[in-house]
């Protein structure tokens, strides 16, 4: 399958596809209960839900009463309340998605009031920033429990992503990250990831600066070793200016991949492998070209 010609909104970018299969077939989830779960590093800053995303969206939800954003700390709370929240209600409105009640958890949260929070929502959205902080945060509010049992819509990007995992990885990387540091996330498909391994090379490089950060790839081939493979995840912002995003669907346990314009997904294990855009075989994935 090649990737779809289809712009999305006037946004010069192909459509979010996945391996073997359209998106069609998505409708039948609003047939049935699933546990969707997205696994995201970042997203388009234009058009975060106009590649598919959204119409997955509107075919999984059953209701749009109430969504649930848990912030990846208590560092950039302010940030979060007055430019993040307003920017997502935005691009949920772009798809024609509304939520009738939207809701910020946050360390000086009741602890009653956020688990009820938890248990009645139609989507959570664990966002981006520290995972450690972000578990913390979650224990603290006696969130982590509920967020494992949850049976509803969830998306994870970057730190909440690596909060999903079996495992938050974190390797020397930066002043804030200067060690390795592992600690168990919420397992939800036993899976883990890595996000923003943003390089537009094929071959995962020795050394690769994002940011204020530098992976390096024997630190994560060291890590799978130990604590097993994970998954290397992107939100590349290209010369070009389009943006390579890469997301990992889990549905009951079953994982689909996909990608936006030329977006990347490793496999870390005893080397790092490309498994897009390569040729896949899985039992959910068909051969991408």
């Amino acid at each position: 399958m090649v990737l779809d010609d289809t712009f999305g909104h006037g946004f010069n970018s192909h459509r979010l596809h996945q391996f073997g299969r359209k998106l069609e077939p998505y409708l039948e989830y609003s047939l049935q209960r699933a546990m969707i779960r997205y696994y995201c590093s970042g997203f388009d800053p234009n058009n975060a839900f106009g590649h598919g995303l959204g119409d997955m969206f509107q075919a999984e939800l059953k209701k749009t009463k109430s969504i649930v954003y848990i912030p990846g700390g208590s560092a950039k709370i302010e940030k979060v309340r007055n430019q993040y929240l307003p920017r997502f209600s935005k691009y949920f409105e772009n798809v024609g998605i509304i939520f009738d009640e939207v809701t910020l958890i946050t360390p000086d949260s009741s602890q009653l009031e956020s688990q009820e929070k938890i248990k009645n929502a139609d989507f959570i959205m664990l966002m981006g920033g520290n995972p450690f902080e972000q578990k913390k945060m979650c224990n603290n509010l006696g969130l982590l429990p509920l967020l494992k049992d949850y049976d509803g819509l969830m998306l994870g990007f970057s730190a909440g992503a690596m909060l999903m995992s079996k495992n938050i990885i974190i390797t020397p990387c930066s002043d804030e990250y200067p060690d390795f540091r592992i600690e168990e996330g919420l397992n939800l498909d036993k899976l883990s990831i890595y996000p923003h391994s943003n390089t537009s090379s094929d071959v995962y490089p020795e050394t690769l600066v994002v940011g204020d950060e530098t992976y390096k790839r024997d630190d994560f081939i060291t890590v799978a070793k130990k604590y097993g493979s994970f998954y290397l995840l992107q939100d590349n912002i290209r010369d070009d200016g389009f943006i390579d995003v890469s997301i990992i669907k889990s549905v009951n346990g079953d994982l689909e991949f996909y990608t936006e314009n030329e977006g990347k997904i490793w496999n870390v294990n005893d080397k790092i492998m490309l498994i897009h855009p390569k040729q896949v075989k899985n039992k959910n994935i068909n051969s991408f070209r």
